[in-house]
């Protein structure tokens, strides 16, 4: 049976997040006091935009483990490349993310869709005031007129480190789908439709609150 691009995402996703996991549990285990830790999310770093990813130092992230339900590694393959460039970005994010922090910043897995820290909600949560939330929209737009994946990539990166000042964190594995789904043409107007509709929605309890 054919997988669709959905099916393909959350695939995309559950590797990511897996691979975030194995690094944060490492590294939290020693609130950051662990050489080798440290050492991983600074490869992880390296070359994030993506202009010239040192393929010797990540290889052994990305690829050690590579799932069969995702596209094999081949040549020539732009599934394959796709599917690349949203683990490894997530992957970097993360990275940054996670820099000089003791806690761990990827949200563990939450079975309530509405308990998940999407990166539109996450935004949110950096300056819930809207007198102070406009370099996030800023941000946000740039974000959305950038025109390419990089371009993307350094606008989600900015949004990222924010989130780290702000000690906000972020479900990787639902970033990772989105970064996936950008890519394609057909696709990105509705990641961005989600971001937005996580940013600016509010649930009706909270609604009520004001």
């Amino acid at each position: 049976m054919t997988s669709s691009i959905y099916d393909k995402a959350n695939a995309v996703g559950k590797y990511a997040a897996k691979l975030i996991f194995s690094v944060q549990h490492e590294y939290a285990a020693e609130s950051g006091s662990s050489p080798s830790s440290r050492a991983r999310l600074a490869r992880m770093r390296r070359d994030l935009d993506g202009m010239s990813p040192s393929w010797m130092l990540i290889g052994d992230e990305l690829f050690t483990d590579w799932p069969q339900d995702l596209v094999a590694p081949s040549d020539n393959s732009s599934e394959f490349d796709r599917q690349v460039n949203a683990v490894r970005s997530a992957l970097g994010l993360y990275a940054v993310h996670q820099q000089s922090k003791r806690q761990g910043v990827a949200q563990r897995y939450q079975s309530d869709p509405s308990q998940r820290m999407t990166f539109g909600r996450a935004c949110k949560a950096i300056a819930p005031d809207p007198e102070q939330s406009k370099g996030v929209l800023r941000r946000l737009r740039v974000a959305e007129n950038a025109p390419d994946f990089n371009g993307i990539i350094r606008s989600v990166r900015a949004l990222i480190t924010l989130m780290r000042s702000a000690d906000v964190q972020i479900d990787y594995g639902s970033l990772a789908y989105d970064l996936y789904l950008v890519q394609f043409p057909d696709h990105r107007g509705e990641v961005f439709q989600r971001w937005g509709r996580d940013y600016y929605w509010k649930p009706a309890s909270t609604q009520e609150k004001q």
